[in-house]
């Protein structure tokens, strides 16, 4: 069906609330930042940022498996530039204009309209230099970021489009430009940031709220005592670890959101880091679940031990690794994802793993080996299974395996453990989409077509014919949308229902943008720029330059 009538038939003219939809046009270290009206999009220009270069950004706390959760915040590239993508379909861009004058943050609503959430002069030589360090923290719900001054100084700032009472704007000084932050420690949940200043080594919890100031909730002091500076913090921000004490000799340090801190039981030992990207590689060594009840961690002091252990205390700790459970000696992990208190993970020797799931138990603790490949029973040898990344839906796993010169797709419910093989011959990891509200569509690349599974349950949509690609699916309020590769340059625009109905555009060439807007229309970026809805479909009236990206609604 063609893509008009799919949409006027299916939903009908609809009447489109007050969205805005926003562009960068120019060139590449000179755009303006520009927003139309939904409901007119050729009703005229709202300028709001002149020469512009976009810029990469940098989040702390970042690892591989958030990449590929829509349900937080995350690091995305689109278009060459990495931004934070943040839940339901808003994000934050970061820039500096005026040739390096001023450095900030854009922050784009999920309903299109654009806004400078904080703004600094540049420093140094001929004050063009970045005042700002190379990485942020943001919340995992998207509602609030914490920015740290290379100079000195932490400001936290509202993303949820509100400003703080006691400046008028969206940004407040929250640690004195007097204190150094340590940028790479920054982590922000919904209610609190946690982060550590030098000199001395400190940690802090400092509330996000307006008049809040840090409190430290630092260790005791100890003579020739360190601390990490990358810690872990539960989804919901109620917990932090943290690891001091003599270098090899360091405890696991633990606060809440009140009080100071405490160190939990296990004795001093050489303990891993978080190991968080870019430095590290973003499969975590250490790991709260969502509330904070439960931390998985390794012990490295003569080879790589696993352990779960209970925050709180109240049941005995798990040694995942030990003799008992796995023989000979395995240490290896990847991918480890909590649903509640259960631990999905996959061990073994490189290559040769299973996935186990690991619970704490008033009796003892737990491990299940959930694929069996390598032995069903304790003590557990190497496996046979060569996971290679893992793509969270939520209430599913959807791993990519090495099977000889191909990926199997395995799917795991980290809450039962049931597992099962749902696609072979793939030939790269699954990508995962973006919507503006739920889970966004999954696409699957194979030899013999590629597939859209459903974000919501993992289930497969359907495939293509070879040779016909897709781009990660956009997910707007209405209905999805991709672009269909035919030729180099050439293809045409696709999109499709939640019963799955499927429409397309006109064969075109040089489209680069299929974004679903918060309004339920579809912008196509190309020559010329086209603008569809329910009843609606025009050419808008863009200037001709050399770049233009759509930075509002959710985009392939």
């Amino acid at each position: 069906m063609h893509l008009p009538s799919l949409l006027c038939a299916a939903l009908g003219a609809l009447s489109l609330p007050a969205q805005s939809i926003t562009f960068a046009e120019g060139t590449p270290t000179s755009l303006t930042i520009v927003r139309v009206a939904e409901v007119a999009p050729n009703g005229g220009d709202t300028i709001v940022l002149q020469g512009v270069e976009l810029l990469d950004l940098e989040l702390t706390g970042r690892t591989l498996a958030q990449a590929a959760d829509p349900s937080r915040t995350r690091r995305v590239v689109l278009q060459g530039i990495a931004r934070g993508e943040l839940p339901g379909g808003a994000r934050l861009f970061r820039y500096r204009r005026a040739g390096g004058t001023f450095w900030g943050f854009l922050h784009i609503a999920a309903d299109g309209m654009p806004r400078v959430v904080f703004e600094a002069a540049g420093t140094g030589p001929g004050q063009v230099g970045d005042p700002f360090f190379d990485r942020i923290g943001v919340a995992g719900d998207g509602r609030h970021a914490a920015i740290a001054l290379a100079t000195g100084g932490m400001y936290v700032v509202r993303l949820d489009g509100g400003v703080f009472p006691s400046t008028g704007r969206a940004d407040r000084l929250a640690v004195p430009t007097t204190d150094l932050v340590v940028d790479t420690s920054v982590l922000v949940g919904p209610t609190f940031v946690y982060f550590q200043s030098t000199p001395p080594d400190r940690v802090w919890r400092c509330a996000l709220a307006d008049g809040a100031v840090p409190q430290d909730v630092s260790a005791p002091v100890q003579a020739n005592a360190r601390l990490k500076d990358q810690m872990a913090m539960s989804r919901d921000g109620t917990r932090l670890v943290f690891l001091y004490g003599p270098q090899n000799q360091q405890r696991l340090w633990t606060c809440g959101t009140t009080g100071g801190s405490s160190v939990l039981p296990p004795p001093a030992g050489k303990y891993e880091e978080p190991g968080y990207l870019p430095e590290s590689p973003g499969e975590p060594a250490m790991l709260l679940n969502d509330d904070g009840s439960r931390l998985f961690f390794i012990d490295a002091d003569l080879r790589d031990e696993l352990y779960l252990q209970d925050t709180a205390g109240l049941l005995p700790p798990l040694q995942i690794t030990a003799d008992p459970i796995f023989q000979p000696y395995i240490g290896a992990h990847i991918l480890p994802r909590f649903a509640l208190d259960k631990l999905t993970i996959a061990i073994g020797d490189p290559g040769q793993m299973d996935w186990f799931q690991a619970r704490l138990g008033a009796g003892g603790g737990t491990v299940t080996n959930l694929t069996g490949t390598g032995a069903p029973q304790a003590p557990f040898p190497a496996g046979t299974i060569d996971p290679v990344r893992a793509l969270d839906g939520g209430g599913f796993l959807l791993v990519s395996e090495q099977q000889g010169p191909t990926l199997t797709l395995r799917r795991v419910d980290p809450a039962s453990g049931a597992q099962t093989i749902v696609h072979q011959g793939l030939s790269e990891a699954p990508r995962v989409g973006s919507a503006l509200a739920g889970t966004a569509d999954i696409l699957v690349r194979t030899a013999t077509g590629d597939s859209l599974y459903r974000g919501t349950d993992g289930a497969l949509m359907g495939t293509l014919p070879t040779d016909l690609l897709l781009t990660p699916p956009a997910q707007g309020p209405h209905f999805g949308g991709s672009w269909l590769h035919i030729a180099s340059g050439w293809g045409l625009s696709a999109y499709y229902l939640p019963d799955g109905t499927a429409g397309f555009g006109q064969i075109d060439f040089g489209v680069t943008q299929i974004v679903l807007t918060a309004g339920g229309g579809a912008v196509e970026v190309g020559n010329p720029v086209r603008y569809l809805a329910p009843g609606v479909y025009t050419v808008l009236n863009r200037p001709t330059v050399a770049q233009r990206l759509c930075l509002s609604g959710v985009s392939n």
